[in-house]
């Protein structure tokens, strides 16, 4: 029989064949999100500023560190998209490891449920792909979840809280969403600061730190350094970065936080209808059900103290709910607004199979029972695994039809996945091919604002208002679908991959203001409006493939 540390090194060493084997079946794809960013990193290398356009301050990326750290691979001459998959990946890993020493340090043992979310994370899709598809998931949620050990581990062994504050600066750096987490932790720790000055327990000794009450290990004496750790890294790195870029781009918020955001209440209304819609797809096409099942049930049968440790690991379940909620979701694959969290929650998870484990395996069952128990519960839990891989991973690649199982289907190689990576393959190719032969002074205006104006070089109206600063700024439309000619945009794709980038994305636009900028050609997102306005359709002279593009009259491309 394995000892307990031979069967979590097994359970460690499967989880990482499982995650080579998940990230090589997801790794050709790059999502279009990613190319912004390397169009912004490309300006700044060149010395033109973290523009999109040049001469134009919009902040159209929500990733500034990630996007200096593509500048600079643009600026040794090495390729952003291959920069950028290799460091997701290596920060996936990072995380894995960083979840398995949380939740060893949590339990106070080397035991086997500290493999378990690790296990977890290499077969959960919004991990592994967001990961590697070009944007800053992997290097946010490390960041987030080192803040979060440190924090802890700070306040649980009085170990100075000035690492977790910097964490916390380099997680809001990568995405402004690291500034929640700070807020909640220093929230947290003002709890704990008040009913430490007001209760005179004292601090037991524990198997584990999980059930701590924290309070005891708060150090009154020492309350103005410790307040003067937690906040001054935080607060003087991310402020100095802060006061820049308001003086920089003029807003308080990133240009995508106002895409995202209504103005008026009934629209902000149901932008929490989308949010609620988003969680809910999540627990029923995201592997979520088990999640909360497993997360209730630890909380139904130990019932944590509300101060300890995993009482504020528990609030992580809460938070992506209520900014869900806040921002409407997201339409992206893979649930991205919930990566950074499910390390946590996976803890979580692992502490609850955990504890049905010692209920299933007692040490007073027969000889014989025992020993079957065990393998009942190890099925279960490959059960449980199997089930996380296959939501969303398996309906990605069947295109929301029901799967046939085969190596080849295991592996990607399907009509669905194929043809979002031939998509994305052809607006490459469409890019490459305008820098070569679109005339001098070209502009284009376009819905996808990632791969083809990355590639083209050209000037572009994005839209959508990612990076326009207008339409952004303009109301949702969330019947706008409605004027969209899909056929002449798409002829060759199919609709259900059309619907998700055209429809469900984005909610704002105004094509009035793209018709008054009289851009020289469209190349996505063809509206009833500009055929009104005098654009037709034409076909770029491209043999490879078949490719429309919009204007008032046929552009002379250069030969």
């Amino acid at each position: 029989m394995l000892s307990e540390r031979k069967l979590t090194l097994a359970m460690l060493a499967l989880a990482f064949c499982i995650y080579a084997f998940h990230s090589s079946s997801l790794i050709e794809y790059a999502y279009d999100d990613a190319f912004i960013s390397c169009r912004y990193a490309e300006n700044l290398a060149n010395g033109h500023g973290l523009v999109y356009n040049i001469g134009e301050r919009v902040e159209g990326y929500t990733n500034f560190l990630w996007t200096l750290l593509l500048a600079g691979a643009i600026r040794l001459g090495t390729d952003p998209i291959v920069f950028a998959k290799a460091l997701g990946i290596l920060f996936a890993i990072a995380t894995m490891l960083l979840t398995f020493r949380l939740s060893a340090w949590l339990t106070g043992r080397n035991s086997w449920q500290n493999a378990l979310p690790v296990l977890f994370l290499a077969c959960s899709g919004p991990f592994v792909a967001w990961a590697q598809w070009g944007l800053e998931g992997g290097m946010f949620t490390f960041f987030a979840l080192l803040g979060v050990f440190l924090f802890l581990r700070g306040i649980s062994e009085q170990k100075t809280l000035a690492l977790a504050s910097l964490s916390f600066a380099c997680a809001a750096l990568t995405r402004p969403e690291g500034v929640i987490f700070f807020i909640i932790c220093f929230s947290y720790y003002l709890l704990l600061v008040w009913r430490a000055a007001t209760s005179k327990r004292a601090r037991s000794a524990r198997e584990s730190v999980a059930n701590e009450d924290l309070a005891t290990s708060v150090l009154i004496r020492r309350l103005p350094l410790r307040f003067a750790q937690l906040i001054m890294p935080f607060v003087l790195i991310y402020g100095a970065y802060y006061v820049w870029r308001y003086a920089y781009y003029g807003y308080p918020f990133p240009n995508t936080y106002y895409v995202r955001m209504a103005g008026s209440f009934s629209a902000y209304m149901d932008q929490w209808v989308r949010g609620a819609r988003y969680i809910f797809d999540f627990i029923v096409q995201g592997s979520g059900a088990a999640v909360v099942i497993l997360i209730a049930l630890l909380w139904l049968a130990y019932r944590p103290s509300r101060r300890s440790p995993m009482a504020f690991l528990s609030l992580f379940c809460v938070i992506p709910i209520l900014y869900s909620l806040h921002v409407g979701g997201d339409s992206k694959h893979f649930f991205r607004l919930l990566m950074p969290y499910l390390p946590i929650l996976y803890i979580l998870v692992g502490q609850s199979l955990y504890g049905i484990s010692r209920l299933v395996l007692r040490n007073d069952l027969a000889g014989r029972v025992r020993p079957l128990a065990g393998v009942v519960f190890a099925a279960f839990i490959a059960l449980l695994l199997g089930y996380t891989y296959y939501f969303p991973t398996f309906i990605y690649f069947s295109g929301g039809n029901r799967p046939t199982l085969s190596w080849a289907f295991i592996r990607g190689k399907t009509p669905a996945h194929e043809a979002v990576l031939g998509y994305e393959r052809q607006k490459m190719l469409v890019g490459e091919w305008l820098r070569k032969h679109a005339p001098e002074g070209t502009t284009i205006a376009t819905t996808v604002a990632g791969v083809t104006p990355y590639y083209s070089k050209l000037y572009t109206y994005d839209m959508l208002g990612v990076t326009n600063e207008h339409i952004a700024h303009t109301e949702p439309q969330p019947n706008r679908n409605v004027s969209v000619d899909i056929e002449a945009t798409f002829p060759d794709k199919p609709k259900g991959i059309v619907k998700n980038i055209l429809i469900t994305s984005h909610l704002k636009s105004d094509n009035e203001y793209i018709i008054r900028l009289n851009p020289t050609l469209i190349i996505e997102g063809y509206d009833i409006a500009f055929r009104r306005a005098g654009y037709k359709m034409y076909r770029m002279p491209i043999k490879e493939f078949t490719q429309h593009y919009f204007a008032k009259q046929p552009v002379e491309f250069l030969p």
